[in-house]
């Protein structure tokens, strides 16, 4: 029954992710005068629907997000050039706002997310500094002596002060055998070490098989809302940096697709509310972000023609810009095939 919950919350819980993502669209175009034709629960088959100030609402079969349909967004839909509620003859900084109001819903339920966790049980966020977290049994880390809540100060003889720093360092060293300065204990406690690690070489780069330090954060409920933001800002930051990392070629790509995604919040779920609601938080701002990429199908690529269209005053090519997302569409379902067949059910089957 447990699991049966839990693969019911990773759902949900995805779910409503893309559902407040396509009613930040579905609202903001309502609100500046465009027609909302249709708004979905679900893909597929219609299982239920009713209609209310224009708008039909849908349940379907598919519980796996929504869509919401505004008159004159889709390519090739006939519409009359002289009706003002159509999103192709609105002006281009409404419809500017209304695509931006997907990310900036996902960004908002995280900083909501964030909020109620630091105001309740705590917001586990990674910790910036050299820190070592949960170590991985039969890793190197935990071969060479390595413990939670040791401080790294130096790899071979390099000095390290941030998270970032230190992965940057081991990964320099797949198979080699290299000195760590090492600090244990805090305080008085406190007591200096050398040990030896020979990070395992993967796509070669070096692994030494543990985490960052956690931090719980944890204000009332005031105080609460101004560090969500600044701590939901902090993740958006490291996400891009991350995402930038790995087009460097600075770090291993470890995408995850849907079926990816879907095991790490049935774990999440079952080991507990407050690990499935921070993981939560990361995905709404990892699809704030991914919505925000300037790539062709994303909402990010049509924000990028919307500002040509405002700087320049003229707008795109209506058939050339249909064009270009169609292909960044196509090219974005192969790149999820690719992930979840090589990435996702690669890594399942070695379980």
């Amino acid at each position: 029954m447990t699991s049966v919950l839990s693969i019911a919350a990773a759902v949900l819980g995805f779910s409503v992710l893309i559902v407040v993502h396509e009613a930040g669209h579905a609202w903001v175009a309502r609100r500046l005068g465009m027609r909302v034709d249709r708004f979905s629960v679900g893909f597929g088959p219609v299982l239920w629907s009713f209609r209310r100030r224009g708008i039909e609402f849908c349940l379907s079969a598919l519980p796996l997000g929504g869509y919401v349909k505004i008159a004159g967004m889709a390519p090739g839909e006939e519409i009359d050039p002289a009706d003002p509620a159509a999103y192709c003859n609105q002006p281009a900084w409404r419809r500017f706002l209304a695509i931006a109001a997907g990310p900036t819903m996902n960004w908002l339920v995280a900083v909501l997310l964030a909020a109620a966790l630091i105001s309740t049980v705590g917001l586990r966020t990674a910790d910036p500094a050299s820190r070592v977290g949960e170590l991985k049994p039969g890793w190197p880390a935990a071969e060479a002596g390595l413990q939670g809540g040791d401080r790294i100060d130096a790899v071979a003889g390099v000095p390290v002060r941030t998270w970032d720093e230190l992965v940057a360092q081991i990964r320099l060293h797949p198979g080699e055998r290299v000195s760590l300065a090492v600090v244990r204990g805090d305080g008085e406690r406190a007591r200096a070490l050398a040990l030896e690690l020979t990070p395992r070489a993967e796509g070669g780069m070096g692994r030494a098989g543990f985490g960052p330090a956690i931090l719980l954060e944890q204000r009332p409920l005031p105080a609460a809302l101004g560090v969500a933001v600044v701590r939901t800002n902090q993740g958006l930051g490291q996400q891009l940096a991350g995402f930038v990392q790995v087009i460097q070629r600075r770090r291993a790509s470890d995408l995850s697709g849907p079926v990816g995604i879907a095991q790490e919040l049935f774990q999440g779920a079952r080991s507990g509310t407050a690990t499935f609601l921070t993981m939560l938080w990361g995905l709404s701002i990892a699809l704030a972000l991914l919505n925000l990429l300037p790539l062709p199908a994303l909402d990010g690529g049509r924000l990028v023609f919307l500002v040509y269209e405002i700087v320049t005053r003229r707008r795109v090519n209506e058939r050339v810009e249909n064009v270009v997302h169609l292909a960044g569409f196509v090219a974005l379902l192969a790149l999820m095939l690719a992930v979840t067949v090589f990435g996702d059910l690669a890594r399942f089957l070695k379980r």
